[in-house]
């Protein structure tokens, strides 16, 4: 189900220190698939990506307000 892995990667980057969430790409370059799970919350402005890291290696997006409000919806907080 979709919301379960919209609710546990915002609430990944949320309880972050730094508000972030990162991935690393496979040895054979391919992505894992919260790779495009992730795209489509930074696609609905729930995430903001920060940039690639180690030369690629590593995808990294930030918590937006808009993806708090979402967590908070999806968690059943902000009814």
């Amino acid at each position: 189900m979709l919301i379960n892995h919209e609710r546990r990667l915002l609430r990944q980057a949320a309880e972050a220190d730094d508000r972030q969430i990162s991935i690393k790409q496979k040895p054979d370059r391919t992505w894992p698939g919260d790779h495009s799970r992730l795209l489509a919350l930074e696609s609905r402005g729930d995430l903001r990506s920060v940039g690639l890291e180690s030369g690629g290696a590593f995808a990294t997006w930030r918590i937006t307000e808009t993806g708090l409000s979402a967590l908070e919806r999806l968690s059943g907080l902000g009814a």
